[in-house]
């Protein structure tokens, strides 16, 4: 199974949730660059997406995900660590992620809410005041 059916594998669960945004195979693999992963025992564990957003020195975190199995044990902290490096890596200054959930998680690990208002243009036209998900923000440059 190549890796962006066993990162759809591993997100399915989560979008049937809410908690992550659908993706089809076909997005995930054509993106796959975009993401950074973490297996154990040759399994799939936890996956997030990168993407530049080619504004601002912003890169937006998506599609993060840690299967149950490993919830609880560092592994989503470990996976933040890796998303930052690719972002600092890339030259980005700041990252962002939108979410419904979790946000006691994303202020712990030193990022902070933020307004629509400040998200890069292209970004603020997607966003989906439907889905009401919050904002949260991290400058990276301090990080390495």
């Amino acid at each position: 199974m190549d890796i962006a059916q066993q990162i759809l594998n591993l997100i399915t669960p989560f979008v049937k949730e809410g908690k992550i945004l659908p993706r089809t195979y076909a997005q995930i693999s054509s993106n796959i660059t975009d993401f950074v992963w973490i297996e154990r025992s040759g399994k799939l564990v936890a996956c997030v997406g990168l993407k530049n957003c080619q504004e601002g020195g912003m890169g937006e975190i998506y599609a993060l995900a840690v299967s149950e199995q490993v919830q609880n044990q560092g592994v989503s902290v470990d996976l933040l660590n890796k998303v930052i490096q690719k972002a600092f890596a890339g030259n980005l200054s700041k990252v962002f992620a939108l979410s419904k959930h979790n946000a006691d998680w994303f202020l712990k690990q030193g990022f902070v809410e933020m307004e629509i208002s400040e998200l890069p243009k292209k970004r603020q036209d997607l966003f989906d005041y439907q889905r009401n998900s919050s904002i949260f923000f991290k400058d990276i440059r301090h990080e390495n």
